[in-house]
């Protein structure tokens, strides 16, 4: 388990009934998301998979959205491309099976897409969903706002385009959205107070010289996560085919998705976690798939689909990026807490993130009686758990706590791990 997921299990889900409603202590609950794996554990019990089974289902219901969604905007071929792109994407594959809620705004955000021709036609079912599957965004992630504004500036171009008149209808979608998703936010708001709602201190604006100093690197992390499996050679022939795409997509939707975007980003001087932009994955597979589609001029477009699936989907397995994923992951997690099994009432674990919250969260699970990061005066033993992994050292563990002066002196090996090294003092 990952820190984030499993910090949503400890801190909101296994507490009482609709806690995690009322209670936005940190942006980490994914409030409807939080419900789904509340629901899911009352269900199957506290498994991993069954933590993780909300995120896996939105991220399996991204294919068949991703196919729709590519067949009503490009036609039958490059839907179907799209679709085997998604669904080798090592990135939306990690994200499917992490028990966060960005494959379900991602989903989201593809059935918003496969609404706009009947939006355009102005069928009152298809601005209901409209309004419906926004407010769900919404109050999973508020970073909802990115794909969210995307579809709307998305639509609204195709509105002026085709001078249709739909303006009313956009008006009173996107004011329903706000009404329904303040509603939803309401109890979280009266319980917590609406600071934990509108100050994400994670993502707060920078000055311009920090924000300039960090967006670059921002844009090349989430870049490289994105084509981590193509090598140089997939970057440049699938870029050639983006570029291909592009040129040919009527629709513009790639370049108002990074208009939106950017104009959010630079206004606002966000540094955003690459994980938020997960969204627009499909996006990029969509536009790769209409360049390929045009340079086939639509013969072949089964097998490459196909063949396109195979070739990405392999290089995944082969390169094992998506158990290598150190993104707040602590592998032996499940290892430490059974070695220290029983250390008994008069001992006190230490550690540090992102050993702390997985190691907790197995601790819950074993049933076990484990104190973490709460030293007494009067403990007899003290284990202290390095992350080696991610270059932590005994002395970064122990800082900070109340511990006796030479623990780093004296304390000796209990048990070395693959990724971490448990030491014991007394």
């Amino acid at each position: 388990m990952r820190v984030d997921e499993a910090a949503t299990y400890l801190f909101y889900v296994r507490k009482p009934p609709l806690y995690g409603l009322v209670s936005y202590t940190l942006p980490n609950n994914h409030v409807f998301h939080t419900l789904l794996v509340s629901v899911s554990t009352f269900v199957f019990g506290n498994h991993p998979w069954a933590i993780r089974m909300p995120a896996f289902l939105a991220g399996v219901a991204m294919i068949p959205l991703a196919f729709a969604a590519g067949r009503r905007i490009h036609g039958d071929a490059a839907g179907l491309i799209t679709a085997a792109f998604v669904a080798s994407s090592s990135v939306l594959i990690e994200y499917s099976t992490n028990a966060r809620g960005y494959t379900i705004v991602a989903a989201i955000f593809l059935g918003l897409l496969a609404l706009q021709p009947a939006l355009l036609r102005d069928e009152a079912r298809a601005w209901r969903w409209f309004a419906i599957l926004s407010t769900i965004g919404f109050f999973t992630i508020p970073t909802m706002l990115f794909p969210f504004g995307v579809v709307v500036a998305w639509l609204a171009v195709s509105i002026a385009r085709a001078r249709m008149k739909v303006w009313k209808q956009l008006a009173r979608g996107v004011g329903l959205t706000i009404v329904l998703t303040a509603l939803a936010y309401l109890p979280a708001i009266l319980w917590t107070g609406p600071h934990a709602v509108f100050a994400n201190r994670f993502v707060v604006s920078r000055p311009w010289g920090v924000w300039l100093t960090l967006i670059r690197p921002s844009i090349e992390q989430t870049w490289l996560g994105w084509s981590r499996d193509l090598g140089v050679a997939g970057m440049v022939l699938f870029g050639g085919f983006f570029a291909v795409g592009l040129a040919r997509d009527k629709t513009r939707l790639a370049i108002i998705a990074v208009a939106w975007c950017a104009l959010l980003v630079v206004v606002e001087r966000w540094i955003v976690f690459p994980r938020v932009w997960s969204f627009l994955i499909p996006v990029y597979w969509m536009t790769v798939a209409v360049g390929i589609v045009f340079v086939l001029r639509l013969r072949w477009v089964v097998p490459v689909a196909l063949a396109a699936c195979i070739a990405v989907g392999g290089s995944v397995l082969a390169s094992g990026s998506v158990l290598r994923s150190r993104d707040g992951y602590f592998p032996d997690a499940e290892r430490v807490a059974i070695a220290l099994d029983h250390v008994g009432p008069d001992a006190s674990v230490l550690a540090f993130n992102p050993a702390t919250v997985p190691l907790q969260y197995y601790v819950v699970l074993r049933h076990e009686t484990m104190r973490i990061n709460a030293p007494r005066a009067t403990d007899r033993r003290l284990f202290i758990v390095v992350d080696t992994a991610v270059g932590q050292t005994l002395p970064d563990v122990v800082r900070g706590y109340a511990v006796p002066s030479d623990v780093v002196a004296r304390a000796t090996v209990f048990k070395r791990f693959t990724g971490a090294t448990v030491y014991r003092y007394r």
